[in-house]
């Protein structure tokens, strides 16, 4: 069997990892000796391996050469290891020459062509920006706006002096805003709400220093988004912050408090994502990336539990021709690696935070500049129009679009699955997060990668469905945590049956499939310090191992819940994290790569309870946990639709289980 770098004659390497995309001219049979009928077969059937990594918006790109039709594909580096069994009409494949959407598109803003926007699907949710107000008259916000509106004292609108909030508004709404502007067609993926948070130096009066109380500033902006939102469920757009002097000792602020209290919302949920904040200059290449390891750490209220905090990664290690002109040096970070522009967390952080890396540009050190706009480092979005600036678009970087894409992806993913909870919207993208293969080779200690990384690069469009092969369960629940009467207190522990069929996975035997679990919930906080625990309730959970029974599962999840220190895991499966290294946040994510036989037959997933403050609240004896499990298995290549058979045998029931005194 043929591979991608025998097709590639080398260009492609077999190693490739599953995460990076590459635009690839695939040339299959054509030419004048086929039938109309024939093309449109080979057609129809490249366009299927393409959305495998994204859904075309179009007909692909097609030429129609003498002896050979050669198609224009983005492609990732999971289906083009496929690609030899996937497309048996391809005779041969190659990297296209490179054109950077963010180059096309700069020119078409350069001529002044305005690409035509359409209004995002009615269905859509709305992100909400919390920042520096929001430029209402740019022709690419208007037609996705539903409001905006100040919670600055002495304020009235939301129009956006510093652009910081329009930049963030571009990156939230566009998911390809390069490749549309390109195109002269612009899709929003979300609705837009503008909520101006932030003094402005740039105006009479205005001091962004001043003393502010950000806890109550923010619950106050929040609301004040959602009555803009009307109906629409909102996933709210922090990409602000300021540092956090509590490292170290309670880690807990008055803001993140208030970020954890929003997140909590009386345990309905509410997604709220912050930016994890941005590290001091490198100009010397040699202190990357000892600097973004260092303090200043996280930023507040990039600390809470309850939030999606987000640091930045990047993708970007090629010059354009624009930055070779400027003279730019080499590309600091290897594609995959850590962006020199993000902050990470104390070595002992818990949670563990950032939960995801986003895209946040590049840098080229060198003569004494950090370098940090070059045209093919960086991340194209909206320019505001309350400058001198005639451009509708400029570049931005950092953690801010890193956290406004997370947000852009979660609203995606709220759109697709408007039945489900805020958990499980959270749950599904952290679901599909990976560490790219060079920050393995970067970070090689595991508690570096978790404090930089969090759980990695989520894939997004990899959360809006499952495929045959990889199939997605999802399994909304909740306990009471601490049940008290007069005589005792119950633990109780949620044991939900996963299905796994006997025989097709028997049939591939010592084959591997990836595993992977991920239980998403929001906690009640505390702001007093003289409680033993800042949150009412912890979750973990554990799933039935390979050699244990449905009983002595039941047995070892009774020890943990009822003893409350001994170590979760052991007898379960070799998991990629470590059990308490997982535990530790409201966002718990873990897959394990085992041969298919092992996980054969019905499996026990456990969800229990770990004491908080709500132990010692008669208040907490009855508060109920919700909660999100999501499990899929990936076959990688094997074909079988596993999908269609979990589809039939899955029964959506969980049995709460009393514990034993």
């Amino acid at each position: 069997m043929a591979t991608i770098a025998d097709l590639s004659l080398g260009e492609i390497s077999n190693d490739i990892t599953d995460e990076e995309r590459l635009w690839v001219e695939i040339w299959t049979r054509g030419g004048t000796g086929l039938s109309t009928a024939e093309h449109e077969a080979i057609d129809a059937t490249v366009a299927a391996f393409a959305a495998l990594t994204t859904e075309p918006a179009g007909p692909l790109p097609v030429f129609r050469g003498p002896e050979r039709d050669v198609h224009v594909v983005l492609a990732s580096g999971e289906s083009l290891k496929a690609l030899p069994v996937l497309l048996p009409d391809a005779a041969e494949v190659h990297i296209a020459p490179t054109v950077f959407p963010i180059v096309m598109a700069e020119a078409q803003d350069a001529s002044g062509e305005v690409a035509d926007v359409y209004p995002p699907p009615q269905n859509a949710v709305a992100v909400a920006i919390h920042d520096s107000g929001i430029d209402g008259a740019h022709p690419y916000v208007t037609p996705a706006l539903l409001g905006a509106d100040s919670v600055v004292p002495g304020t009235t609108g939301a129009a956006d002096v510093d652009g910081h909030g329009t930049a963030m508004a571009g990156v939230a709404a566009y998911s390809t805003l390069a490749d549309g502007v390109a195109e002269g067609e612009l899709y929003p993926d979300a609705w837009l709400v503008g909520v101006r948070l932030l003094e402005s130096a740039a105006e009479p009066g205005g001091d962004p220093e001043r003393g502010v109380l950000w806890a109550d500033r923010t619950t106050e902006s929040v609301e004040v988004a959602e009555t803009l939102a009307g109906d629409r469920p909102v996933v709210h757009n922090l990409s602000i912050g300021a540092d956090n002097t509590t490292v170290g000792r309670n880690d807990r602020t008055a803001w993140s408090v208030a970020a954890d209290v929003l997140g909590w919302n009386h345990g309905d949920g509410r997604l709220l994502v912050v930016a994890g904040g941005n590290a001091e200059t490198i100009t010397d290449r040699d202190d990357y990336p000892s600097i973004n390891l260092g303090p200043p750490f996280l930023q507040q209220p990039a600390q809470a539990w309850n939030v999606v905090t987000v640091g930045g990664y990047t993708s970007l290690d090629t010059l354009t021709v624009e930055d070779e002109g400027y003279g730019y040096p080499a590309p600091l970070a290897v594609r995959g690696q850590l962006s020199p522009h993000s902050r990470t967390a104390a070595a002992a952080n818990s949670p563990i935070k950032p939960d995801i890396v986003m895209e946040a540009g590049n840098t080229a050190p060198g003569g004494g500049l950090e370098n940090p706009e070059a045209q093919g480092l960086s991340i194209l979005t909206l320019q505001s129009t309350a400058g001198i600036s005639v451009s509708l678009l400029r570049r931005t970087c950092k953690t801010s679009p890193a956290a406004a894409a997370a947000s852009n992806a979660l609203a995606r993913i709220a759109s697709q699955h408007q039945n489900l909870t805020p958990a499980t919207w959270r749950a599904l993208l952290v679901h599909t997060a990976r560490w790219p293969q060079s920050a393995l080779a970067q970070l090689s200690d595991r508690r570096d990668l978790l404090r930089a990384f969090g759980y990695g690069v989520p894939r997004p469009e990899r959360a809006m469905s499952s495929d045959s092969n990889r199939p997605i369960m999802i399994y909304e629940g909740s306990l009471i945590p601490s049940r008290h009467d007069e005589k005792k207190a119950d633990r109780r522990a949620d044991f939900i049956e996963l299905p796994f069929p006997d025989d097709e996975l028997d049939a591939i035997g010592e084959s591997n499939v990836e595993l992977t679990v991920t239980l998403s919930y929001f906690a009640e906080p505390t702001d007093n310090l003289t409680r033993r625990s800042y949150v009412g309730g912890r979750l973990r959970w554990d799933l039935q191992g390979p050699t244990e029974t449905a009983d002595s599962f039941r047995a070892r999840i009774n020890r943990v819940v009822l003893d409350q220190g001994v170590p979760p895991g052991s007898g379960s499966y070799a998991w990629e994290i470590p059990p308490d290294d997982r535990s530790r946040g409201t966002l718990q994510h873990d897959y394990a790569t085992v041969p298919a036989a092992n996980i054969a037959g019905t499996r026990l997933l456990a969800v229990y309870p770990v004491l908080g403050w709500w132990e010692d609240s008669q208040k907490g004896w009855e508060k109920v946990l919700p909660y999100s499990v999501v499990v899929s298995v990936d076959l990688g290549d094997v074909d079988i639709d596993l999908h269609g058979i979990l589809a039939e045998a899955l029964v959506p029931a969980t049995v709460p289980v009393e514990l034993d005194e």
